[in-house]
């Protein structure tokens, strides 16, 4: 058994001892009724995924768990588990997504988490957990309702990549908060409600340029709240006697008992003095300096290695992390000879791509895109670098770093470089050199099920979730192993759904024709099912071998109603909706490729509503490449028997 899927039903009780001892890779037991032990489930050391969310499971989390070094994602929500979380999931070497929330789950959070180096969403809501310890770098991070009590560790403020939420709110800690929140510039949710904090609130807080959600009510603070937090909802602060200022009341003023002394109107006029002259001082430098910047203005280039921040220049963004800080513009410039079409490989929804051979010896992906008045004001630019500079995913192209020369008036991303091109080129475009073949079956649904998980990732297990938006055979790039990588992120939205988003994106058009969800073509509102319809299109793709433009279809049939109208037929018709260089198929390869039709056609239902969740999706794709396997492995032993 590899797969153990029992998702929303209703099923009641125990879980068999004689899951026992079996492989499994994936478990799914979520939104049912079951409960008791999950230790009969957990004896798997394969597990790539494991989900028992909303169910009545008790006992300890067995330890077992920790024996899984590939497991990513690890759901335990909304159970009845006891006891600590268990050291040894810090063995979890992949693990990225760790959900514990709705338990009642006691002790610290154990430090030995900090050796999952790829964790960056934890949700830990709604236990009776008493310590936070030491979390890693982190992207998310959920702490409420819990026993916390004591002073906000100031070792928060080093959580540099904490970007969607840091809630601490229904707990009991006490003390100042931190001035070293205030320095986690990408955070868009903080939410420290409901607590006994004490103090002002840190004028570090207000300077703090990507949040978008405060809760700071119901706390002990007090005084004069700084003019930068005017802008906040008075809910914000609500609960918080103490606390004056806009967006709450008017702080009273107190009458002076007296004037100043003598001496004390001495002091302060030499203070005053002091002052205009270090201002004067300070308005020359800055002046020269203002001077110096406009002269070198037109030569300006800012190069940086990643992208998780639009606020700094000139420095690493994942330090600890696989991007190398040696690409300079000189060397793209010379590697592609100031970006000759010569060196062009393909162009996205947001600009040109170029292959780079850098002297170091490493090849990279360049895509230009043309500089529009500054670095962030190129809307695709920034998104691009917004998006793929926080998320990471095998099957998700690598985005290394950026370079902007605001003189040459180019951006350019830089990518790690797909050396066997696109799903595009391997299926319509004539081979440049004898060797390269074409994709047999194997292949092409190893390349099905790949793209679905990218796009499952970036609709589940992104927060906020992320609306790739372009998803087309061409943005589909092949590595070195021929694994599936979606690429071209620049017109990729996030959903936000906590508070207000950006609507930008839905007031102008993204997409490629023939790809396009009927619904969004005349609404221009993307959703999650836009991009499942796309996902669908691709798979016919892989299966037809056929263009979603092709002229065989004539102009009252789109691919789809094809697909549709031949899938019913017999024999030769039938048969023309498989690719011919797939041609033979091998025994037990005919019936995946119409498996695989079939979960296209659900893909691209008119309604939105009757089209599955790109997780369903995927996990449908899952179960017809592991029949594949299992129906190939057991037609070789038939072979050898007879």
């Amino acid at each position: 058994m590899e797969q153990f899927m029992l998702y929303n039903n209703s099923l009641e009780g125990n879980l068999p001892d004689t899951l026992a001892n079996m492989k499994i890779d994936q478990s799914e037991s979520s939104r049912n009724k079951l409960n008791g032990s999950i230790a009969a489930l957990c004896s798997s050391s394969s597990f790539l995924s494991f989900d028992v969310t909303d169910n009545a499971f008790d006992h300890e989390i067995p330890s077992q768990l920790g024996n899984s070094p590939s497991l990513e994602r690890l759901r335990l929500g909304n159970n009845q588990f006891t006891g600590p979380i268990p050291e040894t999931l810090g063995n979890i070497s992949e693990l990225s997504l760790l959900d514990v929330s709705g338990n009642s789950l006691t002790g610290p959070i154990p430090a030995e988490l900090s050796s999952c180096k790829k964790l960056a969403h934890i949700d830990l809501n709604n236990n009776f957990l008493s310590a936070l310890g030491k979390l890693g770098k982190l992207y998310e991070l959920r702490l409420s309702q819990n026993g916390f009590d004591g002073d906000i560790p100031f070792e928060l403020g080093q959580l540099q990549n904490l970007q969607s939420i840091l809630d601490l709110s229904y707990n009991n800690l006490s003390g100042q908060i931190p001035a070293s929140i205030g320095t986690l510039t990408k955070l868009e949710a903080l939410d420290l409600s409901h607590n006994q904090l004490v103090g002002e609130v840190p004028s570090p807080v207000a300077g703090m340029i990507s949040l978008g959600k405060l809760n700071l009510s119901y706390n002990n603070l007090q005084g004069k709240l700084s003019k930068q937090l005017s802008h906040w909802p008075a809910e914000a602060f609500a609960g918080n006697l103490h606390l004056c200022g806009s967006p709450l009341g008017k702080c009273s003023v107190r009458r002076q008992q007296s004037g100043p002394s003598e001496s004390a109107v001495v002091v302060i006029a030499a203070i005053c003095t002091l002052s205009a002259i270090a201002l004067l001082i300070f308005g020359a430098a800055s002046l020269l300096k203002h001077k110096q910047e406009v002269f070198r203005k037109a030569s300006e280039v800012n190069c940086l290695y990643s992208s998780s921040s639009s606020h700094a220049q000139r420095r690493l963004l994942f330090p600890n992390g696989s991007v190398k800080p040696d690409f300079k513009w000189k060397d793209i410039m010379e590697a592609t000879k100031n970006l000759s079409n010569e060196f062009v490989i393909g162009s996205g929804g947001s600009g040109i791509i170029y292959k780079a051979e850098l002297s170091m010896g490493e090849t990279v992906a360049v895509k230009k895109i043309l500089y529009k008045d500054d670095l962030m004001a190129n809307k695709s630019f920034t998104r691009e670098i917004k998006t793929l500079g926080r998320i990471r995913h095998r099957h998700l192209v690598k985005l290394m770093g950026y370079c902007s020369n605001k003189g040459a008036g180019s951006n350019l991303l830089i990518y790690e470089y797909m050396e066997n091109g696109s799903v595009w080129d391997w299926i319509h475009q004539q081979p440049a050199t004898s060797k390269k073949k074409s994709l047999d079956w194997e292949a092409r649904l190893k390349i099905a099920v790949g793209l679905a998980q990218g796009v499952e990732y970036l609709h589940h297990d992104c927060v906020p979730k992320i609306i790739h938006r372009d998803i087309k055979s061409s943005n589909v790039l092949l590595d070195s192993n021929m694994e599936a990588h979606l690429g071209d992120f620049g017109l990729a939205k996030a959903i936000n759904e906590n508070y207000e988003s950006n609507t930008e994106s839905n007031t102008w058009f993204a997409g490629s024709f023939g790809y396009i969800a009927p619904e969004y073509a005349y609404s221009l509102k993307a959703t999650e099912k836009s991009d499942v319809y796309s996902m669908g299109i691709v798979l016919i793709e892989l299966v037809s071998g056929k263009m979603p433009t092709d002229a065989s279809f004539g102009m009252e049939m789109d691919m789809v109603r094809w697909v549709e109208t031949h899938i019913e037929m017999q024999d030769s018709k039938r048969d023309e909706l498989i690719d011919s260089a797939l041609k033979p198929l091998i025994s037990g390869e005919e019936c995946a490729v119409f498996q695989v039709l079939e979960i296209a056609l659900q893909c691209t239902k008119t309604s939105p509503a009757e089209r599955p969740s790109s997780r369903q999706a995927c996990e449908q794709l899952l179960h017809v490449f592991n029949h594949r396997m299992a129906e190939f492995e057991k037609t070789n032993i038939d072979s050898y028997s007879t």
